[in-house]
């Protein structure tokens, strides 16, 4: 003989626990928020890092803002970095308007004194 468990009890179960489980990871035991340091990004995750900054860059033209994120990151030469940057991020297949501004946030920095 087969027991078959009715709807509305099954339901409830699965609403108890998603409750709970909301509850315990939002209430009784949050993870704290672990501030880390950009420079100790992977190397991928830089380069889309300095992506992110010559998009910002574009929109706002902010270059000493760009310079001091790019400086975060832990490159003595921020040129050399967007340009290395740019080099592998287009052998990956990077679209040419993200190339663009690769190449403009890398000659704005290379024309501009260092901060």
């Amino acid at each position: 003989m087969t027991r078959r468990i009715p709807l509305a009890i099954l339901l409830a179960a699965l609403l108890a626990g998603l409750g709970a489980g909301l509850y315990l990871g939002w209430v009784a035991l949050p993870q704290p928020a672990v501030e880390a340091d950009p420079s100790s990004l992977h190397p991928a995750f830089k380069d889309d890092y300095i992506l992110m900054i010559a998009t910002a860059y574009a929109g706002d033209g902010d270059l000493p803002a760009a310079q001091t994120q790019i400086a975060s990151l832990g490159f003595g030469d921020p040129t050399a970095a967007v340009e290395a940057a740019a080099a592998r991020l287009s052998a990956g297949g990077l679209p040419a308007s993200d190339q663009d501004r690769l190449a403009r946030l890398a000659a704005d920095l290379a024309a501009a004194p260092a901060p």
